[in-house]
């Protein structure tokens, strides 16, 4: 808490991740809250993720040292703070030659993050030889692998902010769809000392819709995921069957999760995974495990819109994962960001909201 400040009402529009932490920090700090959300917390992209509480050791390669660094510490936040709800998961790096250049970048690059972690690195990673993956399930053309350590959360850990939330006051307005918000305060006819707008990839549309000028635009982004009845014990990462990009494979209710997809898309309600989607996700694992799995084996399927600020770079693939909040008079909009960061974003709304 930066001074001394008054308990201020808030209103919030949108409950998913970044809406939710935002109301939590904010009733830490004695503010009283409504949160308003058009269908039920947690129910839209922020359900749709590869449950994964990480730095984004992928984004070191487009040099985002500052998402980086915020995700790895918002990473020891959450696990600190739902110990119950998170857990240490071990993901292991593939690569088909035992000395190749891949594999020294993500040894370099794996250094890096454990060095930008400090004090919050979680564990430290290893090497793995062609018998050790053998053990895995893992073909026996891949030569080597090497692993780092992230976050991976459990379902609760939505219930357990909501909890929290609810113990400190906070006031959720559920299939409450809002349409009409001023910069001066109000929420429909309801008045509120800030407002801040967190609706994910519907931010650009609802702003519009409410007359508010921005310069930021929302890049549609799709990630479709798979629930395939397997066991895994690691989580794996390895390059996507046109080696443009990684895809995870990682433990979850004991299956396997598989994703994630990135498709640019016209719109956030384009929440379905394709065919083409499924194919590539199957075909780029079967390149490294032994046991080929089939479509008989999918249980499940989900795909939600990533809310990603568009820039001048014309491969969304390197897009970042960074967030900006924009100004207007008593409204707060956030634009971008992702589960992980969330504790950032809601440090730095709180920072606005105690100062002013």
């Amino acid at each position: 808490m930066d001074g001394i400040h008054l308990s201020k009402r808030i209103g919030i529009v949108g409950g998913g991740i970044t809406g939710l932490i935002s109301a939590y920090f904010l009733s830490l700090e004695g503010h009283k809250v409504d949160l308003y959300e058009k269908k039920t917390l947690l129910s839209e992209t922020s359900s749709k993720t590869t449950k994964l509480i990480h730095g984004g050791i992928r984004y070191l390669e487009n040099l985002q040292f500052h998402e980086v660094k915020n995700g790895i510490n918002d990473r020891k936040w959450w696990l600190e703070n739902f110990p119950d709800e998170t857990k240490l998961q071990e993901i292991i790096v593939l690569s088909k030659r035992r000395f190749s250049s891949e594999i020294l970048k993500f040894f370099v690059g794996i250094k890096i993050y454990e060095t930008f972690a400090g004090r919050s690195n979680i564990k430290t990673g290893r090497l793995y030889k062609q018998e050790d993956l053998l053990s895995f399930g893992i073909k026996n053309d891949i030569a080597a692998g090497i692993s780092f350590f992230d976050g991976l959360m459990q379902e609760s850990v939505g219930e357990e902010i909501i909890k929290r939330c609810k113990s400190n006051g906070v006031n959720f307005y559920e299939n409450h769809e809002i349409k009409s918000i001023r910069s001066e305060g109000f929420i429909e006819e309801k008045q509120y000392e800030k407002i801040i707008i967190a609706t994910g990839p519907w931010i650009s549309s609802f702003l519009k819709q409410n007359k508010i000028d921005t310069n930021k635009t929302i890049d549609y982004i799709k990630g479709s995921h798979l629930v395939i009845k397997r066991r895994i014990k690691n989580g794996l990462m390895f390059r996507d069957q046109k080696k443009q990009r990684y895809i995870f494979a990682l433990p979850y209710k004991d299956n396997l999760l598989l994703g994630t997809t990135e498709q640019r898309v016209s719109t956030p309600e384009d929440k379905q995974a394709l065919d083409s989607e499924v194919n590539y996700l199957l075909e780029s694992i079967n390149i490294y495990i032994d046991r080929p799995i089939s479509k008989d084996e999918i249980i499940d399927s989900y795909a939600g819109v990533r809310p990603l600020i568009k820039s001048k770079v014309k491969d969304f693939h390197l897009s970042s994962r960074d967030f900006h909040i924009q100004k207007d008079k008593n409204l707060l909009s956030l634009f971008g960001g992702k589960w992980t960061t969330a504790p950032s974003i809601a440090r730095n709304i709180v920072r606005i909201v105690n100062n002013e």
